[in-house]
């Protein structure tokens, strides 16, 4: 028998810009910038079987409410968001488009600020299969503040194999009441964990004779370590058939994973398989979303607090306890402790994203001196920028007019390693 695999990714699982933020030099960030705040809006576009020969895009974009302006109207707060999604060609001509307006309407102030609140909105595209380019604008009406986002967009043909499967989309709530099946979309990625597991939806696409098919669901982490594999028979009777699939697995630790379900029919006379997989990040509550791995996390605290405390937690083997004493330490730290959001935190660990992103040489951007005095001091004020020439090396100094200080970097490897020449660990120099 002749096996036939085919691997399909979701094209798009989960982007996210938060547009009028982006800078691109160092003196022009500001604290809120580098902040690893909510972004502007998530979304994920998901591929489903349509009619005849064209398929059908789901797309989803949710918009937090902590990124909208509400205004108090009467007793009611109220606000208002654009939604602009459009799909190009590979010539960048514009195929089609779809515009609409939400209004979100609340009883109470304190929802409009709730972290955990959002709307979520669907509009669906009906295409041919190919590769495309799809654009989504999304602006609040009352401040003005948009975000947008650019990205490829492949449209899977499901009519040219015995059997198929959609894209994956992850289910945040699942209920079901007189038969009748009850979900909210998880658009963010992040899986949330609860004592009964996590619901996960695709759809199951037959186009044989053939009613028995095993499907098989491969949970791996980022280093490409199973966590969780296990098979599931199903008999499926109609052309289109839904499937909620429950994952058990509640103890995953904080990172990366890639979900992969594959659908195997043993009554075919060519063994053949069909594989669908998206990536999915298990992000504790209260931790920014640039931390992805908690060990490094601990490791990059070495700006703001002393090398002991970091072994202490490094050392500690029971994951739970770590997180703990992780988040506890940043508890200790955060300046409005009756509020969800800790702005000390989120700042510090944007500070480290930004370094990493931007000061990476021979080692990564946050463990260079360029690095460590913007983690600790934030951006500078001013930067006088010297290229290379003849008989001097590259160098940049960099102002801090609040603190009377300049810290003066040098590029002598012609390779953008720059190094602090004038080094002063006085009792100023901590983490601001």
């Amino acid at each position: 028998m002749k096996k036939v695999s085919l691997i399909i990714h979701s094209t798009l699982i989960l982007s996210l810009f938060l547009f009028n933020n982006v800078l691109a030099q160092v003196e022009n960030i500001t604290s809120t910038a580098i902040k690893t705040v909510t972004p502007f809006f998530y979304y994920n576009a998901l591929n489903f079987m349509g009619d005849d020969s064209l398929s059908r895009v789901d797309l989803y974009v949710q918009v937090p409410y902590t990124q909208l302006t509400f205004v108090k109207d009467n007793d009611l707060f109220a606000s208002q968001y654009e939604v602009t999604a459009g799909v190009y060609d590979q010539s960048d001509r514009i195929v089609t488009e779809k515009i609409w307006k939400e209004k979100i309407t609340l009883g109470t102030y304190n929802e409009s600020v709730s972290r955990g609140s959002f709307n979520i909105t669907l509009r669906s595209f009906h295409l041919r299969p190919g590769s495309y380019k799809l654009k989504i604008f999304v602006e609040d009406k009352e401040s003005k503040r948009n975000a947008k986002v650019s990205a490829d967009l492949t449209v899977r043909n499901f009519h040219d194999f015995d059997f198929a499967l959609s894209d994956i989309l992850l289910v945040q709530k699942y209920s079901e009441i007189n038969e009748t099946k009850k979900i909210i979309p998880n658009i963010t990625n992040n899986i949330v964990f609860s004592d009964s597991g996590f619901y996960i939806f695709w759809e199951f696409y037959r186009h044989t004779a053939d009613s028995l098919y095993m499907i098989n669901c491969k949970i791996l982490d980022y280093k490409g370590n199973v966590v969780l594999d296990f098979d599931t028979p199903y008999q499926f009777t109609g052309r289109k058939n839904p499937v909620f699939l429950k994952i058990d697995k509640k103890d995953f630790k904080i990172g990366e994973y890639v979900i992969t379900v594959s659908a195997i029919s043993p009554n075919n006379i060519k063994l053949t398989s069909y594989n669908v997989s998206k990536r999915i990040f298990s992000r504790w509550v209260g931790v920014p979303r640039s931390i992805v791995d908690l060990d490094k996390a601990i490791e990059q605290m070495i700006y703001i607090t002393n090398r002991e405390r970091i072994d202490e937690m490094l050392n500690n083997k029971d994951q739970e306890q770590k997180y703990n004493k992780f988040i506890e330490f940043w508890k200790s730290k955060d300046p409005t402790p009756s509020t969800d959001e800790n702005e000390l935190m989120d700042e510090y660990y944007g500070r480290i994203d930004y370094a990493t992103n931007n000061f990476s040489s021979y080692q990564e951007g946050w463990k260079t001196d360029m690095g460590m005095v913007f983690v600790i001091l934030g951006p500078p004020n001013n930067v006088d920028r010297y290229p290379f020439n003849y008989d001097t090396p590259a160098h940049e100094i960099w102002e801090y007019y609040n603190l009377n200080r300049r810290f003066i970097f040098v590029d002598y490897s012609g390779f953008g390693d720059y190094r602090l020449i004038n080094r002063d660990y006085s009792e100023w120099f901590k983490y601001r």
